[in-house]
């Protein structure tokens, strides 16, 4: 479950947080990471550090640090002189969230400087993140860059107070330096913090029509119910990085988005009678101080058409920690990006809607990185089958490479364009493709550490492939994706049936693979004179039995469905068609289809006539079914 709390986190670079922390109490040593050592190589990986940073322990910048003073806030977070507004926004959201907070701050109380923890301080803390897939602890030692006396990065409004320096400390250790956090997304960091998932909207996609910006208001409105973090930016083009807009606001500069709401206007009896509602967001500048300067900035005469009382009951407040309102109409005006992590609830044990996770963590590597779906080599990528069991579903997708910032600060590494097509695949599919069948959705590739999409898929099997958008691109990667129901969800390891474990000199393998579509069936018998039957085949090849699905209604179903069978010789396929009941399904008819001669079986269509069961029901026609028969001895085709 995403909201939950992890049981376990792999160590960092193999530091075990708990046994160095012991080695230091015992020897009586403040702990030094020689990982991320307090020099000018954690700070800067392309330029050496000025020479008046000094590092320093938190007991020498304060004579009375803490880890939080009156807990966590969002007035923890002032961004210092590094470019990671992205990073301040992202954690901003997170601090006055204390399931959130227990995610990524292991064992609070255990990391507060407390006097009965007086004998226990050793210089050093431990943060958890969520890292392509896997949950990570990181463990530093308390030396933060100082600039006389004072922090030169993230800092807490309370002097004393340490956790978010410390916090900033942690995540620039994973990539390497400092100065590898300049320039970022919001939501990369909100999912490095959360294991949730993150969403890219482009404002402008919904500001063609009234219709799509009011589904826009919906996403956020939606987004903050269901408890997603959210951040908005606008562009900057080349040399407009930190530039201020006429409004105030700052230009690749990442706010957090803390509210959407409609707020009904005027006051009294005219509030009651009144049914103009005015869309409004609430953002956060995470520098500190309302920068704000249009419609509903702090003291303009537009909070003077809302009550103290309509305020109230709404939770609008109006302060100076950063915080402004604008009219959601400003707010499309304005901001050009959104970023969302949703916070997806796997719980069965909730109120709220359960989604149910499907997941894999895999590399693109040798042979196994082939490309977008219009590359030769397509085929070769990764394949993870699933199922649809609703009539239809909305299912969420999350592609996620591994952040590239830590290569690069050693002088290599690069994000790829990744993307993923789904396509339909044999309702028993259980080894790899090997050829394509009818696509149902590609999305939009792009070169950022992650891509989301929602796609709408029928009931059936399906098989995804995440892939690069060019060829023999290698890097790990995280997919993950959410239905409603069980998917069944699991990766295709093998090109074909492997032998068995043990004793496989005992057990023929299979020599011949056949391939059968059930395309459909016209005039079928009816055993139910009342109602149209709701028919569905049921295929058996050397006693594996399949069965296709179920159509609605129909003496004249449409099913095409494709079925792999792999054999150890030519025996016959056995189709039936029955009508689906509740309590007993009745028979409709039946055909068998020869494969002595698998020559004369090529993929083409083949109409072929269903009977009844003994001597009496082989004279009466039941209708006619039309299949496609392919049959292959190379089985690492099909």
């Amino acid at each position: 479950m995403v909201l939950g709390l992890f049981d376990s986190a792999i160590p960092f670079k193999g530091q075990d947080f708990s046994k160095l922390k012991s080695q230091c109490v015992s020897s009586g040593q403040l702990f030094e990471d020689p990982e991320f050592p307090p020099s000018s190589s954690s700070l800067f990986h392309s330029k050496s550090a000025p020479e008046n940073i000094v590092w320093k322990r938190p007991g020498e910048i304060n004579a009375d640090p803490k880890f939080f003073v009156d807990g966590a806030s969002t007035d923890d977070f002032h961004q210092g002189s590094l470019g990671n507004c992205w990073f301040v926004a992202a954690a901003a959201c997170i601090a006055e969230k204390p399931k959130l907070l227990k995610k990524i701050v292991p064992e609070i109380e255990k990391q507060e400087w407390l006097p009965e923890n007086k004998n226990k301080y050793a210089g050093i803390f431990h943060f958890r993140f969520w890292i392509c897939g896997e949950w990570t602890d990181v463990v530093i030692d308390d030396y933060l860059p100082t600039s006389n006396g004072h922090l030169i990065y993230i800092h807490s409004n309370t002097r004393n107070e340490f956790w978010s320096a410390l916090l900033e400390k942690a995540y620039a250790k994973i990539f390497g330096s400092y100065e590898a956090l300049e320039g970022g997304h919001a939501r990369d960091a909100l999912v490095n913090m959360t294991g949730g998932v993150g969403e890219d909207i482009s404002v402008a996609d919904y500001t063609e029509s009234e219709e799509k910006r009011k589904k826009l208001f919906q996403i956020l409105n939606s987004a903050i119910e269901d408890r997603a973090l959210i951040s908005a930016s606008i562009s900057a083009g080349g040399g407009e990085m930190e530039a201020k807009t006429d409004t105030g606001l700052v230009k690749g500069h990442a706010y957090s988005v803390t509210a959407v709401k409609k707020i009904k206007l005027g006051q009294g009896i005219l509030s009651f009678l009144n049914r103009e509602y005015i869309e409004m967001v609430r953002c956060r500048n995470p520098w500190g101080g309302t920068e704000w300067k249009g419609a509903w900035s702090d003291g303009s005469e537009e909070w003077s058409k809302v009550s103290e009382s309509q305020k109230k009951d709404l939770g609008i407040t109006i302060d100076d920690n950063g915080e402004f309102w604008m009219s959601f109409e400003d707010f499309c005006k304005n901001y050009t990006h959104i970023d969302l992590c949703h916070l997806i609830n796997t719980s069965f044990f909730t109120l709220s809607k359960t989604w149910h996770e499907g997941k894999g963590l895999g590399e693109w590597k040798a042979h196994r990185c082939g490309g977008s779906v219009g590359n030769e080599n397509f085929l070769q990528n990764p394949q993870y089958v699933f199922n649809v069991k609703d009539d239809e579903d909305e299912v969420l997708v999350s592609m996620e490479q591994q952040d590239t910032r830590e290569l690069e600060t050693k002088g290599g590494g690069e994000l790829h364009g990744i993307g993923f097509t789904i396509t339909k695949t044999d309702i028993n599919r259980e080894y790899r493709m090997h050829d394509k069948m009818e696509t149902v959705h590609t999305s939009a590739y792009g070169v950022a550490r992650a891509n989301f999409d929602r796609v709408t898929l029928k009931k059936g099997r399906y098989v995804i492939f995440p892939t690069t958008f060019e060829p023999d691109k290698k890097g790990k990667y995280v997919l993950r994706m959410y239905f409603s129901s069980s998917p069944d969800f699991k990766e295709l390891w093998y090109d074909e049936p492997p032998p068995p474990k043990c004793c496989s000199f005992l057990f023929k393998p299979p020599t011949t693979a056949t391939q059968i579509t059930i395309q459909s069936a016209s005039d079928l018998e009816n055993p139910n004179p009342i109602l149209d039957p709701d028919p569905y085949c049921e295929v058996v090849c050397e006693g594996n039995k399949v069965e296709t699905s179920v159509c609605k209604s129909t003496k004249n179903p449409t099913w095409d469905e494709r079925i792999t069978f792999y054999q150890k010789k030519d025996g016959d396929i056995k189709i039936e068609i029955w009508n689906h009941n509740l309590i007993k399904d009745d028979f409709i008819g039946q055909c068998e289809i020869s494969l002595s001669n698998r020559a004369k079986h090529t993929g083409q269509s083949l109409q072929v006539p269903l009977f009844g069961k003994g001597k009496e029901g082989k004279e009466k026609q039941m209708g006619t079914l039309t299949v496609s028969v392919l049959c292959t001895n190379e089985m690492d085709t099909v």
